[in-house]
């Protein structure tokens, strides 16, 4: 992730694939839901965790900018209560700051707005864990999610982010302004990033 203003460095994702026997390199939409439901869910949650903790701290070592590395999370890490456990392991393990990872949940986990959710996700917010609202603009999420939890950046779903260039119609940019203006008014980051390497 590169900042859009002047192009620093500033953030890196954990994006999961499968190298299929057959298929080849597999993008998490063709496995990404049967994953979240198998049994080796949580196992595959925690080793990304690891993984994405110990890679942004090697990073750091090597005198490379410090930069946040970004999660994304499971449903089922908060139904079975393991997230505050398995990211605690992967910050002692890697030796990473909290403050240098970023959790990523959507409306899939956040639709029940229940306990199970915003307990863990309130303590890891209090530990400097950052916590982003993915996708945002094109579920059924309500408003009030922006402040019932306790996040600090919303990412604006490529959907939208992907229409727009310096040629653009006012009306092709107005969602995307106006979530940045409600973002900043909440006090919340936004994600007006460059983005390279999602394919």
């Amino acid at each position: 992730q590169f900042r859009a203003t002047d192009s620093a460095l500033v953030g890196a994702e954990a994006l999961i694939r499968w190298q299929h026997p057959e298929k080849g390199i597999l993008a998490p939409a063709s496995f990404i839901d049967a994953l979240g439901e198998s049994a080796a869910v949580l196992e595959t949650g925690r080793w990304i965790l690891r993984n994405a903790c110990q890679t942004a701290a090697s990073w750091r070592a090597q005198g490379l900018p410090h930069i946040k590395i970004g999660v994304n999370l499971f449903p089922a890490q908060f139904r079975y209560g393991t997230l505050l456990s398995d990211v605690d392991d992967a910050l002692k393990m890697s030796g990473l700051p909290a403050e240098a990872l970023e959790l990523e949940i959507t409306e899939n986990i956040g639709l029940g707005n229940n306990e199970a959710v915003l307990a863990p996700l309130q303590a890891l917010r209090a530990q400097g864990v950052g916590i982003a609202f993915d996708d945002f603009g094109t579920g059924y999420a309500s408003l009030s999610y922006l402040t019932k939890y306790p996040l600090t950046r919303i990412k604006i779903d490529r959907s939208f982010v992907q229409k727009i260039t310096e040629q653009s119609d006012s009306e092709d940019t107005a969602i995307v302004r106006s979530i940045i203006t409600m973002a900043r008014n909440l006090k919340l980051e936004v994600n007006p990033f460059r983005v390279v390497g999602q394919n």
